[in-house]
């Protein structure tokens, strides 16, 4: 470690010069935060079995860790793998989007089966509703469709999730730079933000049992499982918002629902348009 290198402590979020020094071939000694007086970074005789355990529970100070006290460089291939997982449960028409999808559009049900308790496509203006004709449900399971069509379903519904996702990080990276404009704060670069998103994202993976075994299961209780992880996913992003950009938390949820709401957005009418170009 050079003295030059900018390392956080994982406890209060002050810089650090170095995480630890070399006392000999044997000797290590962890560095001392001149801020809060704890060890700068407590995680690096851990295991990593352990940081993944405190990511989950969704601690700031492993999130901390392993931003800005580790390389990370292999966030862009996770961001990839969560996008695929997301792509296809949209593509199944098997996720909260959808079934929102279809409450805007006036779907009676989804593939899910669930029935919408509320229905708002009345109250929509048609612009909503000019895009409705690319999420009409159609069976994938079927065995007499063409593989072919449904591959490129699935290559459009790609390009559509993953220009949703371009806006929410554009949108939360031009949102929070104007929240700190009048801060002392270091920007964020853009690198960190992207990985930030990336360790956020990962939250998405508790959606894999339901979309791998939960083709037996109940609709109530695929719909309930699918709110839980919204609503966990939600709060993990929320978290890393305030861990990179040191917001107040109430600034960072109205900001982070914008970037929902622009995400929602954008991949609704990315699809319309990217079916009518490649069709």
């Amino acid at each position: 470690m050079t003295e030059t290198e900018e390392y956080k402590c994982v406890n209060c979020g002050k810089g650090a010069a170095a995480l630890y020094r070399t006392y000999g071939p044997t000797v290590l000694k962890l560095t001392k935060c001149e801020s809060c007086k704890g060890v700068v970074d407590k995680y690096i005789e851990y295991d990593p079995v352990i940081v993944m355990i405190d990511l989950v529970l969704m601690s700031k100070e492993a999130q901390r860790h392993v931003l800005y006290n580790t390389e990370f460089k292999s966030y862009w291939k996770l961001v990839i793998i969560l996008i695929m997982l997301e792509t296809y449960g949209v593509w199944r028409n098997d996720s909260l989007f959808n079934i929102a999808v279809s409450s805007v559009c006036g779907f009676e049900n989804n593939s899910t089966n669930v029935s919408m308790p509320v229905n708002i496509s009345s109250a929509d203006p048609n612009p909503w509703k000019s895009s409705c004709w690319a999420w009409t449900y159609e069976d994938k399971s079927e065995e007499d469709n063409d593989l072919f069509i449904w591959e490129k379903d699935f290559y459009v519904q790609f390009l559509s999730i993953l220009s949703g996702i371009i806006v929410f990080i554009g949108t939360g990276e031009m949102l929070m730079r104007l929240a700190t404009l009048c801060t002392t704060r270091n920007k964020v670069p853009l690198i960190r933000a992207l990985k930030a998103f990336s360790l956020a994202d990962v939250s998405i993976l508790f959606t894999l049992p339901m979309l791998v075994w939960g083709s037996d299961t109940s609709a109530d209780t695929r719909i309930i499982h699918f709110i839980l992880v919204y609503v966990y996913s939600f709060v993990v992003f929320l978290n890393v918002f305030t861990v990179v950009y040191e917001c107040p938390v109430l600034l960072s949820t109205l900001i982070l629902i914008v970037c929902y709401v622009a995400k929602n957005v954008t991949s609704f009418h990315a699809t319309a348009i990217l079916r009518t170009l490649f069709t």
